[in-house]
């Protein structure tokens, strides 16, 4: 399932939850230098904890906190502290880059960094081994840092009485023979500032000053469209070899899984004869599938509302880059080779119209400003669906509606009627995250859909839909996976993570049937409503979590002929989804569809690893690969894997004739 973010905000937010105010800090020059890992600048303070309680989020703010120069050396991850400018007592400028490093945790936002912890002499450990180990604890942290190879680790609490009951749970907790301690740590510097603090000083470096030299226009294309002055030719090559070295690490990865079981020595066999047969790739690899079209394919874009380069207000277009990489300007879009001319237009119209009003831009480094993100989605057959996300601050119910009305009079009767947009929502919320995902949809005018045509069929798309960015490079990418499904009138295909249902409905006159799983409500009746538009009555969807899903409904057909398709989020599936198709023994043919297949990497192992107590079910191996690129311009690529698996006779499946 696509979900690649070319054309899509290229933000990053401070992790953030509510409200709060943290400690205070005096610093004086440290005697000592301290001890670092490498992630970050050392820290220059030793920070002793206040002598009575915290008071949490709701209470007031926490007491200051004394801070005495260090006497011995201490371990750091770079965040924990109040990085070197401000604790070298040199300017009164510096010290004012040091505070603004650290403003973030002053809002009234509350943020978990000012509950945070240090967790040390950890033994070797894995992430999810120490969240299960803090969770035996019964310790809930809101968020958990842990660098590997490490003997330490950070966690961050939702209030002072979380923090403390934590610090005595893990204090003298035994984990592998090692002891474990825990104390308060420092909140995280806001990356943004500290990039920013960098640049006050001068320390660019040539990379960055060249970048900045550059025109505006061609800036914004080096970051949305990294491979817009490469001839197409050459942009697929490219992408052919980043899918070569994801095959050939699947088949690393899995060697280093199995190296030291000797259960293991067949896998170890056959995954080392892969190699040599395919220059050390799990498979083989087809040549790639081009995109039938490289300009103006995208049919969604997230555009960013914000300052430009120069300062100018209400500027909707895309970041130059990440936040954390301090980068906080926004770019207008019109010479992107990606986006439809459709959608430039109505990108400008409402850029027109805000910056016709009052109201300000929404600012990630204050959160002050209201306007924050305008989501475009337009289509083959001509429509075209706007989503408004904006945020509220102090304003009452009659301002927001009156700002509403405003943009409804705009669209329908003022000078952004002829842009023929069929349909506007708007979005309100408070989170610090712009495209939060639990804002509800508040339709304004028009329709409550918008139709795509894909093939010969007709897809309704609501405003939070998935729907592949590219609707024809979709029809290359969905005739590949077809074509090695194998199908026939008596197939069974089993979509899982459908999405709204395209896939399944379109390959839907080919088989007997098609059951669909999807963990989203709406895409699920989505997808039945796209199958009833269509004429089509063979495919059933059903909604919950696919590792609960599909051992009862496997357990229900009458057919050895199913196919499963998985086409899972960029990172890859759950490992439980893995177990459980590992487990059905009538599954002996399985398409992953990956648009990122080193994300994927763990479950492709998982696919293909040896029975064990914790896998059950017989192995996949990968039989063969090939690229398809929906996203010219820009470094992503899908790629279709086929995996199938033979099972012992005495597995076979019989034919289930209850019920």
């Amino acid at each position: 399932m696509e979900t690649e973010n070319t054309g899509e905000p290229l933000e990053k937010k401070r992790k953030t939850d509510g409200e709060g105010s943290p400690p205070k800090i005096k610093c004086e020059p440290p005697e000592k230098k301290l001890k670092t890992d490498g992630e970050g600048s050392p820290p220059k303070l030793k920070c002793e904890p206040p002598e009575k309680k915290l008071k949490t989020y709701g209470e007031g703010s926490p007491p200051k906190l004394k801070c005495e120069p260090p006497e011995k050396k201490l371990k750091t991850d770079g965040e924990g502290s109040s990085p070197k400018e401000g604790a070298t007592g040199n300017t009164e400028e510096e010290n004012d880059a040091s505070s603004d490093l650290y403003q973030y945790t002053r809002r009234e936002e509350f943020t978990s960094e000012i509950f945070k912890i240090e967790i040390t002499n950890l033994p070797r450990f894995g992430f999810k081994q120490l969240k299960k180990r803090l969770n035996g604890l019964d310790v809930k942290p809101v968020k958990v840092k842990a660098v590997d190879t490490h003997t330490f680790a950070f966690a961050t609490f939702r209030n002072e009485e979380e923090r403390d009951d934590a610090i005595q749970k893990i204090k003298g907790h035994v984990w592998k023979d090692r002891t474990l301690d825990a104390k308060l740590a420092s909140a995280a510097a806001d990356p943004f500032q500290k990039i920013r603090s960098k640049e006050n000083r001068a320390e660019k470096s040539a990379k960055q000053i060249a970048e900045e030299l550059l025109p505006v226009e061609e800036r914004l294309k080096n970051s949305v469209t990294p491979l817009w002055n490469v001839p197409y030719e050459e942009q697929l090559k490219t992408k052919f070899e980043e899918m070569e070295e994801a095959l050939k690490n699947v088949a690393r990865q899995l060697l280093k899984n199995i190296h030291h079981d000797k259960n293991n020595s067949d896998l170890k066999d056959w995954i080392t004869g892969q190699r040599k047969l395919h220059n050390d790739k799990c498979c083989q690899l087809l040549p790639i599938k081009p995109s039938p079209v490289t300009e103006g394919y995208r049919n969604k874009c997230e555009f960013t509302i914000g300052k430009d380069v120069n300062g100018q207000e209400k500027t909707v277009g895309f970041r130059f880059g990440m936040y954390k990489d301090g980068t906080n300007s926004v770019g207008e879009p019109y010479d992107l080779i990606i986006i439809p001319d459709s959608m430039k237009k109505v990108v400008k119209c409402f850029q027109d119209f805000i910056r016709s009003r009052s109201l300000s831009s929404y600012d990630p480094e204050n959160h002050q400003g209201y306007w924050r993100l305008l989501t475009v989605r337009s289509c083959l057959l001509g429509d075209l669906m706007l989503t408004v996300d904006f945020h509220p601050q102090q304003l009452t119910k009659a301002a927001i509606e009156e700002e509403k009305n405003k943009l409804k009079e705009f669209f329908t009767s003022g000078d952004g009627n002829d842009c023929n947009v069929s349909s506007i929502y708007w979005r309100t919320y408070s989170s610090v995250q712009t495209g939060s995902q639990e804002a509800v949809y508040d339709h304004v005018i028009g329709s409550k859909y918008i139709e795509e045509k894909l093939f010969d069929l007709k897809f309704r798309i609501s405003p939070d839909a998935f729907f592949q960015v590219n609707t024809l490079g979709a029809e290359v990418l969905y005739s590949q996976v077809a074509d090695w499904c194998n199908a026939t009138p008596t197939t069974t295909i089993l979509d899982i993570c459908c999405g709204t249902g395209t896939i399944g409905i379109s390959m839907a006159n080919k088989v007997d049937q098609v059951i669909g799983i999807e963990l989203c409500e709406q895409a699920v009746e989505d997808a039945k409503q796209n199958a009833k538009l269509n004429g089509i009555y063979n495919c059933r969807y059903q909604c919950g979590k696919a590792e609960d899903l599909i051992t009862r409904i496997m357990k229900t057909l009458h057919t050895k002929d199913v196919v499963a398709i998985l086409d899972p989020p960029r990172a890859g599936i759950h490992p439980k989804v893995i177990h459980a198709i590992r487990k059905c023994p009538v599954l002996t043919r399985l398409i992953y569809v990956s648009c990122s297949p080193r994300s994927a990497t763990n479950n492709f192992v998982d696919l293909m690893k040896n029975p064990s107590k914790k896998t059950k079910g017989m192995p996949y191996k990968p039989v063969k690969a090939i690229p398809v690129d929906l996203f010219p311009y820009t470094k992503h690529c899908e790629m279709v894997i086929l995996f199938e698996r033979k099972l012992p006779v005495n597995q076979e499946p019989e034919q289930d004739d209850s019920s």
